[in-house]
């Protein structure tokens, strides 16, 4: 399963208030993210490749991670995010901001 999220990808950094509580920046970045994630649910083990195109090259690569598999799990796509047994990350300099993801059960 293939997808895109054209939206600025959310640092980790930008989603708790304390330990707890969602920002608001992330609720919104969750709510929005609901309308791209398009799939059925992948069962067991899955590889997950994800594509980061972002404007601040400089930003740490494994921050938007966290929150992207929190809403693919909460979209349903996978039972839970402990069930990815692979992960590729990968980022790009682009001027138009957006995710790039592939879910595929792992074999």
């Amino acid at each position: 399963m293939e997808f895109t999220i054209p939206l600025k990808p959310l640092s980790v950094n930008d989603c708790w208030q304390g330990r707890r509580f969602k920002t608001p920046a992330y609720k919104q970045y969750e709510q929005d993210c609901m309308w791209f994630i398009k799939g059925r649910k992948i069962t067991g083990e899955v590889e997950v490749r994800v594509k980061l195109f972002v404007s601040n090259y400089r930003r740490d690569i494994d921050n938007p991670i966290k929150p992207l598999l929190d809403i693919i799990v909460k979209a349903g796509l996978i039972d839970d995010d402990s069930k990815v047994k692979k992960l590729v990350v990968e980022k790009f300099k682009s001027k138009d901001e957006k995710t790039e993801i592939i879910i595929n059960k792992y074999s």
